[in-house]
């Protein structure tokens, strides 16, 4: 093979991306779990363990999805320590994005299509901050990635080789994001109608993927009956972020944070004067004004949900007492869904946690760049509406399953837009594709 052929192939023209993700780990990853990390390698451990030293109920399981502390718990079996398991960041990312880039070239030319490919890897520089921690959006990314490049070339040739491919891709990200359970019944869902209404094959396919990713999931839907007595129960966890974006305090911006809100005082945004640029001998002050009126809103309810030790139950009071807040309080509730989805999309507001990125300039041009996305996206959706006859059913689901998934986790409450990093191949697929398509139009 001569070299300049080495060099044109995919594997060698991504690899500076496994080697700057890797360079990024090896400089920036901590040999400890941190944050999250924490909740994932305690659950790897209990996997090993069988749950020995505590119950099932109890642990972070059921909180996380089961998929990524499996894996952790598969390298932990083979000697692997916190930084190498980070390792395995690169290698996700990287994968992702060769699947990325084979998937943008049946739309684009191959140097376009690079372009676009590069660009997904600098489109949010803190990818690379999440990716050097124990977190599941480089596994949730890659999971993305292979879902609809396999998918794509099913419906392109209907093979069953991509077919189980898409499907089993589908479960292993349910299990990893459990929202995206949420996104895939819907999507059973509406292909369902729309089949029984137009009889397409398209959606007939739809349908059948959808159901088959789901039905990966019920061995562990099968377990976790076993635990709570409850169908169809992935997670005690949205009860919380529910709770947060329901709350009707003035306090609150329909950000989540944690239940003890003593451990806020060192996360609250306004104690760092290189965020607010004011001096922080001030901010403490403001801090404690702040969280002595979190703590007369909150307590009450905090005293009620402290008689409910089991997880599950405490869920379920969780997810009652937030509807019953968005019932008694709607206007308050669209006020943090707004700002919510505000927080997800171009990274603002934050009331509580100082999130990435560290500085008000940064944070101003994190600010920009977003609502430029945002801009692109909009206009990408209004043209595809204008011309959807142009494009193909693929695109057409790569739209229902991004705005699926946007709509349902701007109605949880976040703290950050790493909850975007498994969405952005999509968005510049789509972005890319609708531009690609239109100025291809306009030129012949």
């Amino acid at each position: 093979m001569r070299f300049k052929d080495f060099l044109r192939k995919e594997s060698v023209l991504l690899a500076p991306i496994f080697f700057l993700f890797t360079l990024i780990i090896v400089f920036i990853g901590k040999d400890i779990p941190l944050s999250d990390g924490v909740r994932y390698w305690q659950t790897a451990q209990d996997i090993l363990s069988g749950f020995k030293d505590k119950e099932v109920i109890n642990s972070p399981l059921f909180w996380n999805g089961p998929f990524y502390p499996f894996l952790l718990s598969i390298f932990q079996l083979f000697g692997m320590g916190v930084k190498a398991c980070i390792g395995v960041n690169a290698i996700f990312i990287y994968v992702g994005c060769l699947l990325f880039y084979k998937l943008l070239k049946d739309y684009l030319p191959s140097k376009k299509a690079l372009f676009v490919t590069y660009l997904l890897v600098f489109i949010d520089p803190f990818i690379f901050y999440w990716s050097a921690k124990l977190y599941t959006e480089p596994l949730a990314f890659f999971l993305i990635c292979w879902i609809f490049y396999a998918g794509k070339f099913f419906f392109k040739t209907k093979s069953n080789k991509y077919f189980f491919q898409t499907a089993i891709g589908l479960g292993l990200l349910i299990l990893t994001k459990v929202i995206f359970s949420y996104v895939v019944l819907l999507m059973i869902f509406l292909s369902a109608m729309y089949y029984l209404v137009k009889k397409t094959s398209a959606s007939r396919r739809l349908f059948k993927i959808s159901s088959l990713g789901l039905f990966v999931t019920v061995p562990y839907l099968i377990f976790t009956f076993s635990i709570t007595k409850m169908p169809f129960y992935y997670s005690n966890g949205g009860g919380m972020l529910l709770y947060w974006i329901s709350s009707p305090h003035k306090t609150d911006l329909g950000e989540w944070h944690v239940f003890d809100l003593d451990a806020l005082k060192d996360h609250l945004a306004s104690r760092y004067h290189t965020f607010s640029g004011l001096d922080s001998t001030y901010l403490r002050n403001v801090n404690d004004v702040i969280l002595n009126k979190m703590k007369s809103d909150h307590q009450p309810f905090l005293n009620t949900l402290a008689a409910y030790n089991n997880p599950v139950l405490r869920d379920n009071y969780l997810k009652k007492s937030a509807l019953e807040n968005i019932k008694n309080h709607p206007f308050i509730f669209a006020r943090n869904w707004l700002l919510n989805s505000g927080r997800l999309l171009i990274g603002y507001p934050h009331a509580v946690y100082f999130k990435p990125p560290y500085s008000p300039v940064l944070s101003l041009i994190n600010i920009l760049k977003s609502s430029l996305l945002l801009f692109l996206l909009i206009a990408s959706l209004l043209l595809f509406l204008r011309n959807i006859h142009l494009f193909d059913n693929y695109i057409q689901v790569v739209v229902l399953f991004a705005t699926i998934y946007l709509l349902g986790q701007s109605l949880l409450a976040v703290q950050s837009q790493r909850f975007l990093i498994p969405l952005y191949p999509l968005l510049l697929l789509f972005i890319s594709v609708i531009f690609g398509r239109l100025i291809n139009i306009k030129r012949e």
